[in-house]
């Protein structure tokens, strides 16, 4: 769980190099406590067969291994991230898969909130890039599929976002046809620097709230 907030209105956004904790409604040195205790009434939930699994999203390398230490409960079952070829989370993809953590990608096709100046220094969006169509027209299936199952190869469950039947369909046929290593490697390339390539909420003033 992340720190709640009171989200600036239109009339009181925030200002370039704002600190963005002045809007959470947790101190940012309690976070830590905040988090153990949730996971732990999580943990009441299961062993009282409310749930059946427990999880947590958003979490990097820092969060889980401090909730390691108070866990009692451990992993949790999947860790709900921003993964794609933009920002593939190489190094906590590794974590979790050593940890036994299922990383669950979510903006699997690239995220939605960049600016024109983003994209255009990233190379344009994810789904449309030429490297995507390239390999989509090769194998004979649609860009968005070339990407989930690219996160599929990769060891990440995927969860696709769409309000429409034919999508839902498309997006659930990725078993019949898998990514050769030349085309792994292609989607590889992609990546983007750093963070650089992180793109949800990218316009949100609160996006950095302890996602160190």
């Amino acid at each position: 769980p992340g720190p709640a907030y009171h989200k600036p209105k239109d009339s009181e956004s925030s200002e370039e190099g704002e600190d963005p904790w002045k809007y959470s409604m947790i101190p940012q040195q309690d976070m830590e406590s905040v988090r153990a205790e949730t996971w732990r009434a999580m943990e009441d939930a299961l062993d009282q067969g409310k749930v059946e699994a427990i999880g947590v999203s958003n979490f990097s390398i820092r969060h889980l291994e401090n909730l390691k230490k108070t866990a009692r409960i451990w992993p949790p079952a999947v860790n709900q991230v921003e993964c794609h070829a933009y920002y593939p989370q190489d190094d906590l993809r590794e974590y979790c898969k050593k940890e036994g953590i299922v990383l669950q990608a979510y903006a699997a096709l690239g995220g939605q909130d960049a600016t024109k100046v983003k994209w255009k220094e990233l190379g344009g969006k994810l789904i449309s890039h030429e490297v995507v169509s390239d390999i989509a027209k090769e194998l004979h299936v649609s860009n968005a599929q070339v990407l989930l199952r690219y996160a599929l190869q990769r060891d990440c469950a995927v969860t696709p976002k769409t309000k429409i039947r034919d999508r839902m369909e498309e997006n659930a046929n990725i078993f019949h046809f898998s990514l050769n290593p030349k085309q792994m490697k292609a989607l590889d390339g992609l990546r983007a620097p750093g963070d650089t390539g992180r793109l949800c909420w990218r316009t949100d003033p609160l996006r950095t709230l302890d996602f160190d």
